[in-house]
């Protein structure tokens, strides 16, 4: 007697029937108004219980190729027109969210759309891309800190408004809004945290680190784990989403300075102690290695290799440690004077010139939605946005994941992004480059005050909101 048919049997048969009549229907042998057979001979032909056609059929109603006519059967709507639609993304964000996973599940849902991907070029990013250019994306993904240079260049209208989701991270939907329109949704995000490796601290009789660790608890650590050719922290200095963090905890809104309503010159003061800071621990030979990193991927490199102990890294570069057979973990980042991170988070918009809005929507949906969002959780290291998903447990997983890594929840407390820097978004190059000259010991401590001070009053006298981010009024 054949026995019943495990889960996966029964998921991959009455995904068998689906796919197989999506296709014939595509294939015209079942004209526009014409009913499909009838449950019992449609179970007897898949293998299926009635009931489990019922809910195969369902789908299909669901997914708009037949409509269910009470009392007669089931009946095939028109055939849709073939619809492409391009993506634009760059490399990283195809790992990050793993996604040909997530298209080829699209592509289930939704056969007649074809969804084509345009990566971005080394070095471009969507704020510089000419939307009105033929053969541009229908739909965008950029990151917080992309969308807030493009409101500021006045190109926010180039993204149609898009309802924020309601089952999102609060905090992450004012990342993509703009004079209180949402124009993009977000998908994934990411906390800048502490990566450590766990044998290098046994092997050493050394605490793991904690969320009570300051910059001195780090150093002192750091100085105990380097030895030989092995050094106990680094990271890659001139990245954007790092250098932000010595400053963003110089912000001291606990002693009233800082953030908010504070005036220019306490702002300077603090982002140079932050500077200040950040130097010390890079200068530091006794635990930073001089090393000429050309991105994060050198850092990371060297932390698979064991030639590190501690880096930063966010939840994001994790993906590149998810295959690795690395005995590592996590810990938040150390503080100043009380916890703050960076955290950077990927959204997605529909650029107005597109002529499939509704199909991009359609895409956009069911990126934010609940099935793409744990595929995401199950086969990425990245967090969902939905709060629903990123609170539900892994499931069954292969990947190296670390043991702390539902610690992003208690942490989003002192998550900050870099609107939260006293200065106009698209001026953070220009602070980069003071900073990068500070560092090299090419400019003063006095200099860099100077010249930090012009772009704050610069970013004061546009406006700040929301603690200090920048307030751009140029639609």
């Amino acid at each position: 007697m054949r026995g019943r048919p495990t889960n996966e049997q029964f998921r991959q048969l009455l995904n068998h029937m689906v796919q197989t009549l999506k296709h014939e229907i595509e294939a015209k042998q079942y004209e526009p108004g014409a009913d499909l057979p009838s449950e019992k001979v449609l179970a007897a032909r898949f293998g299926l219980s009635n009931l489990s056609v019922r809910k195969g059929l369902a789908t299909l109603a669901e997914e708009g190729w037949i409509e269910k006519i009470p009392n007669v059967g089931n009946r095939v709507l028109g055939r849709r027109q073939r619809i492409v639609l391009t993506l634009g993304l760059n490399e990283t964000t195809m790992r990050n969210l793993a996604l040909p996973r997530l298209l080829e599940d699209f592509s289930r849902l939704y056969a007649w759309i074809e969804v084509k991907i345009k990566i971005y070029a080394p070095g471009e990013d969507p704020v510089h891309v000419e939307l009105q250019a033929e053969g541009q994306p229908d739909v965008y993904t950029m990151n917080d800190l992309q969308f807030q240079q493009m409101c500021e260049r006045g190109r926010a209208t180039l993204v149609e408004p898009l309802d924020a989701h309601p089952g999102v991270f609060p905090l992450l939907n004012q990342d993509y809004r703009f004079e209180g329109v949402s124009r993009l949704r977000p998908i994934i995000f990411a906390p800048v945290v502490l990566g450590y490796n766990k044998r290098h601290f046994r092997e050493k009789g050394l605490s793991e680190p904690n969320g009570s660790w300051s910059w001195d608890d780090l150093a002192a650590c750091a100085e105990q784990l380097t030895e030989g050719e092995r050094y106990g922290f680094c990271f890659h200095l001139p990245d954007v989403n790092r250098w932000p963090i010595f400053l963003l905890q110089s912000l001291d809104p606990a002693h009233g300075r800082g953030e908010g309503e504070a005036g220019v010159d306490d702002k300077v003061t603090l982002l140079v102690e932050g500077a200040k800071l950040c130097r010390r621990i890079v200068h530091n030979r006794r635990m930073f290695p001089l090393y000429m990193s050309e991105n994060n991927g050198d850092i990371e490199q060297m932390f698979l290799e064991g030639r590190l102990s501690m880096v930063l890294a966010s939840y994001m570069a994790l993906n590149e440690w998810k295959d690795a057979g690395l005995e590592y973990d996590i810990s938040p980042v150390p503080f100043v004077s009380e916890p703050r991170t960076l955290y950077i988070s990927t959204g997605a918009g529909i650029a107005r010139t597109s002529v499939h809005r509704e199909e991009a929507r359609l895409l956009i949906d069911y990126l934010t939605g609940e099935r793409a969002q744990t595929l995401i959780r199950e086969h990425t290291l990245s967090i969902p946005t939905m709060q629903r998903t990123g609170q539900s447990g892994w499931g069954e997983q292969t990947m190296n994941r670390p043991e702390r890594y539902g610690m992003y929840r208690e942490m989003l407390f002192s998550c900050r992004t870099h609107r939260h820097l006293p200065v106009l978004p698209m001026s953070i190059g220009k602070l980069a480059g003071l900073l990068k000259a500070f560092w090299a010991n090419m400019i003063s401590e006095e200099e860099l005050g100077e010249r930090i001070g012009v772009l704050v009053r610069e970013a004061d006298m546009h406006g700040t909101h929301n603690g200090g981010s920048p307030h751009v009024q140029l639609e």
